[in-house]
């Protein structure tokens, strides 16, 4: 009789080869990892409460819900301004596993959850040639000057639909996408990359 064991794992997991790729030769340009275990819901708030959300979140995170196309994060969430009243919110691994339940049931009366967390794929993208493999395909101005830590836009690479933001000016991204098309966004970045040196991190 066949076994089946389940196991489970991430979205590139079959994908995600360490290595450098491109010239071996000194620091590469580019860094590329999977984030793992985090928790992504988009929220929604209900006609008429968005100051309700705000309090509730701001009360529970620290976190000034954004207005615009920010990320705002504190102890490990982060929320990221998508659209009016709209907003994804990103929990990393160490909070992950109960995020979902407990945000529904901070904001549940005043706003519609839908978890994502397994719908996504999430890769950190770092590196002082990073802005660089972006401006290949992404259309946003990424000079520093114009998009900096705590700024976020939801755009195409390439073909792809992601949600894009910055953690730090060195710089470092975050990049999400459906999961479905995670392997796609991969072998771009990787192929972009190649030019100034990309260590893909297992």
């Amino acid at each position: 009789m066949v076994d089946f064991n389940l196991v489970p794992r991430s979205a590139l997991a079959p994908y995600l080869k360490a290595g450098i790729h491109g010239p071996t030769v000194g620091v590469p340009g580019t860094k590329l990892r999977e984030l793992k275990d985090f928790a992504f819901v988009s929220l929604t708030a209900f006609k008429g409460q968005n100051i309700a959300l705000s309090n509730l979140v701001s009360s529970k995170f620290g976190i000034e819900l954004p207005k615009s196309s920010k990320a705002i994060s504190n102890n490990g969430v982060t929320f990221i301004g998508t659209a009016p009243n709209q907003w994804l919110v990103f929990a990393e691994q160490n909070i992950a596993r109960e995020f979902v339940a407990a945000l529904e049931a901070l904001t549940g009366d005043v706003s519609a959850l839908v978890d994502q967390s397994d719908a996504r794929a999430i890769v950190e993208l770092s590196g002082n040639k990073a802005r660089d493999l972006l401006a290949k395909g992404v259309s946003v101005d990424l000079h520093p000057k114009a998009f900096v830590v705590g700024d976020a836009a939801t755009t195409l690479a390439v073909h792809l639909w992601i949600t894009l933001w910055q953690t730090d000016p060195s710089p470092t991204y975050r990049i999400a996408v459906f999961r479905a098309f995670g392997s796609s966004l991969l072998d771009w970045l990787i192929s972009a990359g190649a030019e100034f040196g990309c260590e893909v991190q297992d």
